[in-house]
């Protein structure tokens, strides 16, 4: 049984596993390219604050975060704009499979 990281983001949802390899719900598989590297709570930080395994640990940590990633090489931060604002992650929990 693996355990797997559940987080809502715009409304959407979004899973990692324990290799930090994600994917959204029309995705089908885990995808290696697309990797989660944490969070960082201010909107000024231009890093993770709070790195990808301290998430596992503990995911409340990961509330009202911005999210960052790595996709096919190239670091971001999850931005734009959702109800006037940059959306963070509004929920999280990791559950057995």
């Amino acid at each position: 049984m693996s355990k797997i990281l559940y987080f809502k983001h715009r409304d959407d949802i979004y899973q990692v596993n324990e290799e930090g390899h994600m994917k959204s719900e029309k995705s089908k598989d885990f995808s290696k390219n697309w990797i989660f590297l944490g969070v960082s709570k201010h909107h000024m930080n231009n890093h993770v604050t709070i790195p990808f395994k301290k998430c596992w640990e503990n995911p409340d940590l990961m509330m009202n975060g911005y999210v960052w990633d790595v996709d096919h090489g190239t670091t971001r931060m999850w931005s734009g704009q959702y109800n006037g604002k940059i959306p963070r992650i509004t929920s999280v929990m990791i559950r057995d499979e």
